[in-house]
C-alpha cells in the first residue's frame, strides 16, 4: 500500500476515535459533535499529524527509493544496541547503492517519527523501524525490533533499482 494512503487511513481512523470519544464524554451524537466542533477537530487533527506530514513529505522529495530508519534518539541516555547494530548495514547500502536510493533517518523522539506508528500498526513496537518505501511512495517491507542485513535490504531494492524507480 502507498504510503500517502496508509497515513491518511490512519488520520481518518484517528478522527472518529476523536469524534467518538467527544460524543460519549459530552453525551453528544456524532452528528452533533462533527456539527459543531468540526472546526476544532480538524485544527487538533492537523497538529496531531503534522510530523508525519513533514516525514511523509520527505521521503516523498526524493523521486528515488528510500531506506527509513526509525531510531532512538542518541541524546536519550538509555541506548538501543540494536539501531546500533544496524548502523554499519546502512553505510554498506549507502556505499553500494551511492545516490540510487535515499536514506532517512528520524530519531524516536521527533514529531516525524510518528509515522513509525501508521507502518507498523500490529505487535510489539520496538526499535529500530527499517523500512524499503518505493521511489512513488509504496511501502515495499519493514522490519521491527531487529537489525536488517544487507542481503535482506538488497531482496527489496535491487528490483526497485532494475525497474528504475
Amino acid at each position: 500500500m502507498r504510503l500517502n494512503e496508509l497515513v491518511a487511513e490512519h488520520r481518518r481512523a484517528f478522527r472518529d476515535k476523536v469524534v467518538e470519544t467527544f460524543a460519549a464524554r459530552y453525551n453528544m451524537s456524532r452528528e452533533q459533535v462533527i456539527s459543531e466542533y468540526n472546526e476544532v477537530i480538524e485544527r487538533y487533527i492537523e497538529e496531531k499529524y503534522r510530523g508525519v506530514k513533514s516525514a511523509l513529505e520527505a521521503i516523498m522529495s526524493h523521486n528515488c527509493p528510500v531506506v527509513l530508519s526509525v531510531i532512538r534518539d542518541p541524546c536519550d541516555e538509555n541506548v538501543c544496541r540494536i539501531c546500533e547494530r544496524d548502523k554499519p548495514n546502512i553505510e554498506q547500502l549507502r556505499q553500494l547503492y551511492n545516490d540510487r536510493i535515499a536514506f532517512l533517518v528520524l530519531f524516536d523522539s521527533s514529531p516525524e517519527a510518528a509515522i513509525y506508528h501508521i507502518i507498523h500498526r500490529e505487535g510489539e513496537k520496538l526499535l529500530p523501524l527499517c523500512a524499503v518505501i518505493s521511489g512513488d511512495g509504496e511501502l515495499v517491507k519493514y522490519w521491527t525490533g531487529r537489525p536488517v542485513t544487507v542481503d535482506e535490504y538488497r531482496e527489496y531494492l535491487d528490483p526497485l533499482i532494475e525497474d528504475g524507480d
